[in-house]
């Protein structure tokens, strides 16, 4: 009895207060609750079947913008397995593609199976093709100034080197007299 009455002086109250949200952040929450997702993975393929070999067997393929193979790697020992990338621009197309290859099985050159998984890639994006942009330097360093001058004190140290022992000697013997004298 003594301990409730301790208790009810030390009670707190808590407040809890919503704030209303911003029309903005409402509208933001719904456009990425209508975000339709349009790219798939096709995983557990087999490990030494190239993207051309892949195509074949996935031949017609939906229209589709993006298709990115990636070959199984090898330090992953026991899990080796290819996969595949596509984004399509119909999202019907992807339950007709799901319906056709969840499941189909593939053969390898050695006559072990693989079932395939399809499933919608966990990351949505597509990734950006970079343009090679060639080098502006390429085939320009005997025109670098810094490159000529290496070269010259390297051909200087090098004709050095060539010397006899007697003419080194000699080189060094004077420079010894100039620092002491």
């Amino acid at each position: 009895m003594k301990e409730e009455k301790e208790n009810k002086g030390r009670e707190r109250r808590v407040e809890i207060q919503f704030r209303e949200r911003e029309e903005g952040e409402k509208r933001k929450e719904k456009d990425e609750k209508k975000e339709v997702l349009t790219k798939v993975v096709i995983r557990r393929l087999p490990p030494n079947l190239t993207k051309t070999q892949l195509e074949e067997q996935l031949h017609p393929l939906p229209t589709h913008d993006y298709f990115e193979f990636c070959a199984a790697d090898v330090s992953l020992y026991p899990h080796l397995f290819s996969r595949a990338y596509i984004n399509f621009k119909n999202p019907d197309d992807i339950i007709l593609f799901r319906d056709r290859f969840d499941g189909y099985i593939f053969i390898d050159n050695k006559g072990q199976e693989y079932p395939a998984v399809v499933e919608f890639a966990p990351f949505q994006k597509i990734s950006k093709r970079k343009l090679k942009k060639k080098d502006t330097k390429s085939g320009s360093i005997e025109e670098d100034p810094e490159y000529k001058k290496f070269l010259e004190s390297y051909c200087a140290d090098e004709e050095k080197v060539a010397a006899n022992p007697e003419t080194l000697l000699g080189e060094i013997e004077a420079k010894t007299r100039e620092l002491i004298g």
